[in-house]
């Protein structure tokens, strides 16, 4: 008697997505921050929110769960200081603010413009660690 190997499918006979091969894989993926572009040229490419989050993970030991509705809230509130004209000041990125806008099919477009700050500077501790033995 043979046996049909089974496949999980998702709604609609949809086959479902096949999990990673490896750790590895997964994070030389996302530490690839640039992509050759046909003139031997490389060009930065884009950084999505999982990765984003995974890169908030990996930083500070944080449970992704939280993690990511750290980041949400964070982006979200970014986002709604732009739309009310308010300029960013943020360490590492530099000025942000809003050069124009428009909506468009109900969708709400903004240029930004940003002014380097240069090298980020490191923080000096507001106390000494104390270890008690």
């Amino acid at each position: 008697m043979t046996t049909k190997a089974t496949t999980k499918t998702g709604p609609k006979g949809i086959p479902a997505p096949k999990p990673r091969a490896t750790a590895a894989v997964a994070a030389n993926e996302s530490a690839a921050t640039t992509a050759p572009t046909a003139d031997g040229a490389e060009k930065a490419t884009a950084l999505k929110l999982r990765e984003l989050v995974d890169r908030v993970v990996g930083a500070t030991g944080a449970k992704k769960k939280v993690a990511r509705e750290l980041v949400e809230a964070t982006l979200a509130q970014l986002g709604a200081a732009l739309a009310k004209g308010e300029e960013l000041n943020l360490p590492g990125v530099g000025k942000v603010r809003v050069a124009k806008s428009a909506d468009k099919a109900g969708r709400s477009l903004m240029t930004l413009k940003v002014r380097s700050a240069g090298a980020a500077k490191a923080k000096e501790p507001l106390a000494e660690v104390v270890e008690d033995v």
